[in-house]
């Protein structure tokens, strides 16, 4: 571990990449039992469109000029773009994620059951947060930083270098983080 503090941002998130690139699209694709509807909103900017079945929602909202998406299978999806901004939210197995831009590209991914993603960046960041059961992400403004906590999860906003990453044990940071 003692060579991921002497790297810099951009070889952090190297690392990390590769793990998240090769464990989403894992999580994603292997077989489970889904209790809750899979639904899945957005559409042609401006949108405003809320879908709601059983455990499942997913909810969207763009102006004329953004793109937004949102998946949920048994969890809870939103995605609100505006200004040119484009945002995604995927939940998955009772997790909640929320994602909204002004401006930027940002994302929120959230798998299993309590797992928290929320990402609120300021006006034209880039900015992603993944969670994985139990844990709880979270991207907001430049002032209010990046937080992980509570078990696996990764906090990235490129625009301003603030990141964090758990294992549900350790979390390791680098930039503003918010306070506790």
């Amino acid at each position: 571990m003692a060579v991921f503090f002497q790297r810099g941002v951009v070889r952090k998130v190297a690392l990390v990449a590769g793990p998240v690139l090769i464990g989403v699209p894992v999580a994603l694709l292997t077989a489970g039992t889904a209790h809750g509807a899979e639904l899945s909103c957005g559409g042609q900017p401006p949108v405003e469109n809320v879908l709601v079945d059983g455990t499942s929602a997913c909810g969207v909202r763009t102006d004329a000029t953004s793109n937004a998406f949102a998946h949920a299978l048994d969890a809870v999806a939103f995605a609100r773009a505006e200004v040119g901004g484009s945002a995604v939210g995927v939940a998955q197995g009772g997790a909640v994620a929320a994602a909204e831009t002004a401006s930027g590209q940002v994302g929120a991914l959230a798998f299993g059951h309590n797992a928290v993603s929320i990402v609120s960046p300021d006006p034209g960041a880039v900015a992603v947060a993944l969670s994985l059961a139990p844990g709880q992400t979270f991207v907001g403004t430049a002032s209010e930083g990046v937080r992980c906590d509570a078990g696996a999860g990764l906090a990235l906003n490129l625009t301003t270098g603030q990141s964090c990453l758990s294992d549900g044990a350790t979390t390791w940071r680098s930039g503003v983080v918010s306070p506790r």
